[in-house]
C-alpha cells in the first residue's frame, strides 16, 4: 500500500466518494449521533471498515476504514465551510475567495447536516462549468 511506503494514497475519485456517502447515511447516527444512539469505539471501527469494504467493490483502490473516515471528516468540514460562506455565517477572506456548492457537497450536508441542507436547497452547474447556489429564504 502506497501509505506504507510514505508515499500518499491516491485521490479518492468521484465514485468512490459517492460511495462513501452512500455507506454513511445509514450509518451516520450509530457514528455521530447524540450520545445515547452512538456505539463503542470497536463497533465504529468495525463499521468503517464496512464502509470500506464496499468502497473497493469498485475496484479502484485498496481504501482501508481509517483512510475512509479521515475522508469522510475532510469532506464533511469542507461542506460546512462553503455552506457557511454561502449563507454568509462566515467571511470568504479566511479561506481565499468564492466557494462553489457543488452537488456532492449537497448529498454530504443532507446526512450531515440537515439543518444547513434545507438553507441551501440545490446547487446547478452552469454553462461555463461552475456551481451555483440557490438559497431558501
Amino acid at each position: 500500500m502506497a501509505a506504507a511506503t510514505g508515499e500518499r494514497a491516491p485521490v479518492f475519485t468521484s465514485e468512490e466518494l459517492e460511495k462513501l456517502v452512500d455507506g454513511i447515511r445509514p450509518q451516520y447516527a450509530l457514528l455521530y449521533g447524540p450520545p445515547d444512539q452512538q456505539v463503542s469505539a470497536h463497533q465504529k471501527i468495525d463499521i468503517w471498515r464496512a464502509i470500506a469494504k464496499d468502497v473497493r467493490t469498485l475496484g479502484v483502490h485498496n481504501r482501508r476504514g481509517t483512510h475512509c473516515r479521515k475522508r469522510w471528516e475532510d469532506i464533511r468540514r469542507g461542506s460546512r465551510k462553503t455552506t457557511e460562506v454561502l449563507l454568509g455565517m462566515a467571511s470568504q477572506r479566511r479561506r481565499g475567495g468564492s466557494r462553489q456548492l457543488t452537488p456532492l457537497m449537497s448529498r454530504i450536508l443532507a446526512v450531515a447536516y440537515p439543518d444547513l441542507d434545507g438553507r441551501v436547497r440545490t446547487s446547478q452547474q452552469t454553462q461555463g462549468g461552475e456551481y451555483k447556489h440557490i438559497l431558501l429564504i
